[in-house]
Parts: C-alpha cells; sequence; structure tokens
C-alpha cells in the first residue's frame, strides 16, 4: 500500500501513460525489495478489520505524501508556462494534455516537459525508489506513523510550489509589461505611428525572447527542486 501510494502521485511512477497492470507489478516489486533489503522487520498484526483497514488507509496516504511535495513543483513549471502564455496572448491555443486530462497550452507543456526530462536526467525515479526503502527502514510495516507532520509538510511545499511558479514566470511577465510600457510611451509621444496594431505581436516577440532566454533555467530549477523534494523527505 505505501508503494501503491507512491506511484499515485510520485512524478514519472506515475504517468498515465504507463499501463496500470505494469504500474502494480512494479510497486509490488519495489515493495518487496525495500521490506528484504530493510530486514524484513515484523509488523504487528492487526486485532480486527478496522484496524487492518485503518493500517492499509494510513501506509497509502504515507506514499502519496511522500510523493505530493515532488509531483507541486514539477506542475509550478507548468504554472510558469502557463502565465507566459496568458500574458503573450497565447492562452487561447489551449490543448488537451493525455497525461492528466487537463486543458493548458503549448509554452505550459513544453516548460514542464522540460522540467521532467530534467528531473529522470537528476534521477528523481532513483529518489523516489531511495525514499520507499528508507521508509521501511524508518516506519517498518505497522508501526505508528506521523501522519500530521507529513500533511503540513505538504501543505507547505504546495505554497511553496505556488510562489516558485510565480518566481519562474516573473521573467516573461516582466518582458511583456516593459513591451507593453514602451508601446504605451512611443503612442503617446507620436501618435501618427498607430501602434496599437502591432500590439500583440510586441507581446509575442518580448514573451517569446524571454522564454527562449530564461525557458532552460526554470526548468532545471523546478526540476532540481522536485529532486530536492523527495530527497528531504
Amino acid at each position: 500500500m505505501r508503494a501503491g501510494g507512491l506511484f499515485i502521485t510520485a512524478p514519472i511512477l506515475s504517468a498515465r501513460v504507463v499501463p496500470a497492470r505494469a504500474r502494480i507489478a512494479l510497486a509490488v516489486l519495489l515493495a518487496w525489495v525495500a521490506y528484504t533489503g530493510a530486514g524484513a522487520p515484523l509488523a504487528t498484526p492487526p486485532h480486527d478489520l478496522g484496524q487492518f483497514a485503518g493500517s492499509i488507509a494510513a501506509e497509502t496516504v504515507l506514499g502519496m505524501l511522500a510523493g505530493l511535495g515532488a509531483r507541486f513543483v514539477l506542475q509550478a513549471a507548468l504554472m510558469a508556462g502557463q502565465l507566459a502564455s496568458q500574458s503573450m496572448g497565447l492562452g487561447q491555443g489551449a490543448i488537451l494534455d493525455p497525461t492528466s486530462g487537463a486543458q493548458s497550452t503549448s509554452l505550459g507543456e513544453l516548460v514542464y516537459l522540460s522540467a521532467q526530462a530534467g528531473a529522470v536526467a537528476l534521477g528523481i525515479h532513483r529518489e523516489a525508489i531511495g525514499w520507499l526503502a528508507r521508509s521501511a527502514v524508518a516506519f517498518p510495516p505497522g508501526a505508528s506513523l506521523a501522519l500530521r507532520k507529513l500533511m503540513l509538510e505538504a501543505i507547505w511545499e504546495t505554497t511553496g510550489a505556488a510562489a516558485l511558479g510565480a518566481r519562474l514566470a516573473f521573467p516573461m511577465l516582466s518582458a511583456v509589461l516593459l513591451g507593453h510600457a514602451v508601446m504605451a510611451f512611443l503612442g503617446r509621444t507620436s501618435r501618427q505611428l498607430n501602434l496599437g496594431t502591432i500590439g500583440f505581436s510586441i507581446s509575442i516577440l518580448a514573451g517569446g525572447g524571454a522564454f527562449y532566454l530564461v525557458a532552460p533555467s526554470v526548468a532545471e530549477l523546478a526540476a532540481r527542486a522536485a529532486v530536492a523534494s523527495l530527497g528531504n523527505h
């Protein structure tokens, strides 16, 4: 159940493009490896069905909370791309993401996929498996779990991911705002230029130029933060 919860929320491991049966089989295999690697600690048998159901729920929530932090950080990269698209006037061209079932823009998907690729290169899947192995030693099956602390950490990481998304999008938003400010100044000083007709193009040029410059750094920062989130648990 702990490995299954991790495979529900952890980046890469929870990809919907992977068949569910393959994910379940891999979760069972990793759970067995982590359990035997921890010395096969003995678990206290539950006294009744209610305690057994509670243990199943607690183990599942523990695995889910471990993967949520890294997932939220990668979603911050998607949020940064979405904000950049909206500021550039490209928000109307939304597409359907088959991996999540939600609508997103092309820029958002580009940043998100780049952050995912960077996270894989940095070994986020190894960090997830490492967390599972460490948790089998720190919290053997049947042990009392401090879920409240983990839930508070997940909430804190959620707010941090939202702030990270705004920070990652800030250079692109600033470039678009600067382009509009320059156009407004030129329009006020030289009314005969009629610059209002090219305002949309200026937004794309300013935001696109900033996106070209900062997108690799944005993806790398999100990837490193996601890997660090799993490694700190």
